[in-house]
């Protein structure tokens, strides 16, 4: 026991640490503003905003996960039907986290709601995103206060599951509706981003919850561990839904031979690549999906850990991705004074702002898992 309080006191004392780094960035990124980040005229979408997006996207899967006992009704999962929320409350914090810093001024947060553009799917993303972290902070309040059954609960744990849905969505069309990126162009960025999420999700609650038990030696998640074994088979046909929609977008994007696209060739192995195929779509992706159909793998703790990690590796890799090669080629006249594409790295200051999503993502877990009894069921 005295062991356990040390290590927490350490856990606590790293999180600490990056919290208090996390607010210095915060305060010189509102007095500097975005000067301290490696953008440019052209490439504006960097590796904070690329954050958000898989913070929110993995936000959404998890309260899409938490509908298949709230809304579906499939009563076996719902002992994680507390966590589920909660993790998806502590993730979309992160993620506003990150976005929040991104715009660079404290301004920019509440006027960006005061002056609502109705055919923004900027600002509709911002908003829906909002009002889902109010409803799932809603509806943990009611879990928490013992209702899980009232219609007022069941309304809550409904409009979250819609949100969940539609939040992704919207995030894909805010590039799919881009047409003088036609790297971005298209309905296949909003189906992607909705398949992304639900992926990513799904990845962080298997590695959260195998993570947890190995630390608390939680006996009920140990109880639980057969229905763990039924989530990773359902991870596994998530996978492979992915890497066929992946695989079909990689086969359009290779056929074409539209310039901008030959543009994007060139940029599109920011890390890597081998045959063609990037290497984080190998290792994050195709690795874990021929990973989870090996039975003594998905089911080994071992197997479920290095699974999640490269898929959470990989996905945001994959958004970064995504999110740099559509902007690496300049337009119209900015092209007459930048180079055919651009190159980028983040800064210290967008790496401290990643560090800082995460540790209020990871101080709020922390917490919840002390104070908030996320393992309690609805009495059936």
């Amino acid at each position: 026991m005295s062991e356990k309080k040390v290590l927490y006191g350490i856990w606590f004392a790293v999180l600490g640490i990056a919290l208090l780094l996390g607010l210095y960035t915060a305060l010189m990124l509102f007095v500097k503003g975005h000067v301290l980040f490696n953008t440019n005229d052209v490439l504006i979408w960097s590796l904070p905003l690329g954050v958000y997006i898989f913070l929110a996207l993995t936000s959404s899967g998890l309260t899409l996960l938490a509908g298949i006992p709230m809304v579906l009704q499939i009563k076996e999962y719902a002992p994680f039907a507390k966590r589920l929320v909660f993790l998806a409350i502590a993730t979309l914090c992160g993620g506003f986290v990150s976005i929040g810093l991104e715009l660079g001024s404290v301004e920019h947060m509440y006027y960006i709601m005061l002056s609502p553009n109705f055919s923004s799917p900027i600002w509709w993303m911002g908003f829906i995103y909002s009002v889902e972290l109010v409803v799932l902070i809603l509806k943990f309040w009611r879990m928490h206060e013992g209702d899980w059954h009232s219609g007022l609960s069941r309304f809550l744990g409904v409009s979250s599951f819609i949100l969940a849905i539609v939040a992704p969505l919207m995030i894909g069309s805010v590039f799919g509706i881009t047409e003088s990126r036609v790297t971005y162009f298209g309905p296949v960025m909003s189906l992607y981003s909705l398949l992304m999420g639900l992926f990513s999700g799904m990845a962080l609650f298997l590695f959260y919850s195998t993570i947890l038990q190995r630390i608390t030696g939680d006996g009920d998640i140990e109880t639980q561990r057969p229905l763990y074994d039924k989530f990773t088979v359902i991870f596994a046909y998530v996978a492979g839904t992915v890497t066929i929609f992946t695989l079909v977008k990689m086969a359009i994007e290779s056929a074409t031979v539209i310039p901008e696209f030959l543009v994007y060739h060139q940029f599109e192995h920011a890390f890597g690549a081998w045959q063609g195929f990037h290497t984080e779509v190998i290792l994050g992706l195709f690795l874990p999906f021929v990973l989870l159909l090996i039975p003594s793998v998905r089911q080994s703790t071992g197997g479920k850990i290095i699974i999640s990690v490269l898929v959470l590796m990989g996905t945001l890799m994959m958004h970064m991705e995504i999110l740099l090669a559509g902007q690496s080629h300049p337009v119209g006249p900015k092209a007459e004074h930048y180079p055919a594409f651009i190159k980028y790295f983040p800064s210290i200051w967008e790496w401290m702002v990643f560090v800082f999503a995460l540790a209020v993502m990871l101080s709020l877990y922390t917490l919840g898992e002390r104070y908030l009894k996320l393992a309690q069921k609805p009495e059936l």
